[in-house]
């Protein structure tokens, strides 16, 4: 039988920093196995205009407790999240379409990040 996720109609404060010193901070709410709402928080825990969007989201169990959950955004962005609830932990890989569009040879940015999450509701 296949594992339950267990982020359905939770909130989770995301924390996440990379190895070249990035970080953000998010909010995931997870209306459904399908829906997600982000929105990006400052570093005082407030909301960030223009930082939010519901996206379509896939999940699929990895093992007990880790879900490999997939979206894209409105701007084509991409998102591979590996989301470790016996850890609280997630890995994320982002995929942003290149600056320069125009620029054939323009590569697409992508990044790395590591989170710590905690359920806020």
């Amino acid at each position: 039988m296949p594992d339950v996720f267990p982020a359905v109609g939770h909130k989770y404060i995301v924390d996440f920093s990379s190895a070249s010193g990035g970080h953000f901070r998010v909010q995931l709410d997870f209306t459904s196995e399908t829906s997600m709402t982000y929105v990006g928080l400052d570093a005082n825990g407030n909301p960030i205009p223009d930082s939010s969007e519901t996206v379509d989201i896939t999940v699929e169990p990895i093992r007990d407790l880790l879900f490999l959950v997939t979206w894209q955004e409105r701007d084509g962005t991409t998102v591979v999240h590996l989301e470790d609830y016996r850890l609280n932990t997630i890995i994320t890989n982002i995929t942003q379409p290149a600056k320069d569009a125009k620029d054939a040879k323009a590569r697409p940015d992508f990044s790395k990040f590591h989170g710590t999450m905690r359920q806020i509701s």
